[in-house]
């Protein structure tokens, strides 16, 4: 996800400043991405560096740094379009240390024993995991947050994929199942 993009995202409506953009960043999609402070006003100097937002107004404090209100520019709004009509590339790359764990012990050390190991651990992480999710989902379903409750399915159909592809494994690798 980019940080960035839901800046402009938050900054469509109207301009707001950099603890505003936190607040409202960690009410909508905060818990499932969490950001510090810090993370917000790095994403807004780079946004006014390239252009995609221009300081509306500044808003002088007592003992305080000055408030900047940031507003959306023309340039933000088209890059927030193009963001959001883009489609996301599939994550799943094959350089992965566990794809590169279990081809190591399959081919270069032909270890079976330490692969059933591994495997089996692996399933482990990936059961604790789906549990994890289970539980975040029953809480988002329970305070009506279908957007939350729709990324989470999302995520626990992947688990369990995950968990279907590491018993492909054991029968391909391990059982002797066609290669």
């Amino acid at each position: 996800m980019s940080i960035k993009h839901v800046l402009l995202a938050l900054l469509h409506s109207e301009p707001a400043h950099g603890y505003e953009l936190k607040r409202q960043f960690d009410d909508t999609v905060g818990k499932l991405w969490p950001v510090q402070q810090a993370q917000i006003y790095n994403n807004l100097r780079l946004l006014e560096k390239d252009g995609l937002i221009a300081l509306d107004i500044r808003v002088e404090q007592d003992n305080l740094p000055d408030r900047k209100n940031y507003r959306l520019t023309e340039e933000g709004q088209a890059a927030l379009v193009a963001w959001t009509q883009a489609p996301v590339r599939s994550s799943r790359q094959l350089k992965d240390d566990f794809y590169l764990k279990l081809a190591t012990l399959a081919t270069v050390l032909d270890e079976p024993e330490t692969l059933a190991a591994l495997i089996w651990r692996q399933r482990e992480v990936h059961l604790l995991h789906l549990r994890e999710l289970e539980r975040a989902l029953s809480e988002a379903e329970a305070h009506n947050d279908a957007v939350t409750a729709s990324l989470l399915d999302g995520a626990i159909l992947h688990a369990e994929a995950d968990l279907a592809w590491l018993d492909r494994c054991e029968t391909r690798l391990l059982m002797g199942g066609a290669r």
